[in-house]
């Protein structure tokens, strides 16, 4: 009777995931307000409010901070944290993430902005030859865009974050720059800038799906069953109205 109790236990400690007990790392992008930011030193924004609950249904330890962008790629990639909290998908990326791709985090819609005044004609890339366009570096805006850079159809300036490229525009250094609809308008309205600075029509990305992901690198085990447990939470969020509520304390859109 030990023999087979034994047995049994040792069989339910095999199936135990390798994450049980352990506090999962991930990153957000610290200047994607109100997706994620930093307030009063503490990593928040929609896309971190999802995710920790997705977590906390997930039954999973989960630490978000907070970094610069880059850095968070870089970590990703290093594996020196288990995940980050959103990030937008490329080939690139795929190399060292891997994308719950199941359920998307959020969805962008990218434009360009320019000063109330400018003229800029934007049908197609080739109407931006010899304007300057400003970006923040780390962004993915998608072939395109990428396509049209690399052709020359308009020259591009990279940018360390939102706040110094809406900087450069008002000092004209770039005639334009590309950003993220509400990420951008809700900078603007902090900075009293809204009546200032406008976007133009065309729309760069609509509906570009940003994901939870994992670092191939980083030590976690078990990162399919992690994987699946938060995109079903994430979906479960979706249907009862959850993602809607917490996403309604910083966007009226919701």
């Amino acid at each position: 009777m030990k023999r087979i109790l034994l047995s049994c236990l040792l069989v339910l400690v095999a199936v135990v995931p390798a994450w049980a007990g352990e506090s999962l790392l991930f990153l957000t992008d610290q200047d994607f307000a109100p997706y994620s930011m930093i307030v009063a030193g503490q990593p928040s924004g929609i896309d971190v409010d999802v995710l920790s609950e997705a977590a906390k249904r997930s039954g999973l330890d989960l630490t978000i901070k907070a970094v610069p962008l880059k850095s968070m790629l870089d970590a990703i990639r290093n594996g020196s944290c288990d995940g980050a909290v959103s990030l937008f998908r490329s080939p690139d990326r795929e190399q060292f993430a891997l994308f719950m791709e199941a359920v998307p985090v959020h969805l962008s819609d990218y434009v360009l902005f320019t000063k109330v005044g400018n003229r800029i004609p934007f049908a197609e890339y080739q109407d931006l030859k010899g304007k300057v366009i400003g970006y923040v570096g780390g962004v993915d805006l998608g072939p395109d865009f990428e396509a049209a850079r690399k052709q020359g159809d308009m020259l591009v300036k990279e940018y360390r974050d939102l706040r110094d490229m809406v900087a450069g525009l008002l000092g004209g250094e770039i005639d334009a720059f590309a950003g993220n609809i509400d990420v951008t308008y809700y900078r603007l309205k902090d900075m009293g800038l809204t009546s200032t600075i406008v976007y133009l029509p065309r729309k760069i990305l609509t509906g570009k799906p940003s994901y939870a992901v994992l670092s191939r690198a980083s030590a976690l085990k078990g990162k399919d069953s992690v994987a699946q447990k938060l995109e079903k939470a994430l979906d479960d969020m979706h249907k009862d109205g959850t993602y809607n509520t917490l996403a309604r304390h910083y966007l009226i859109r919701f």
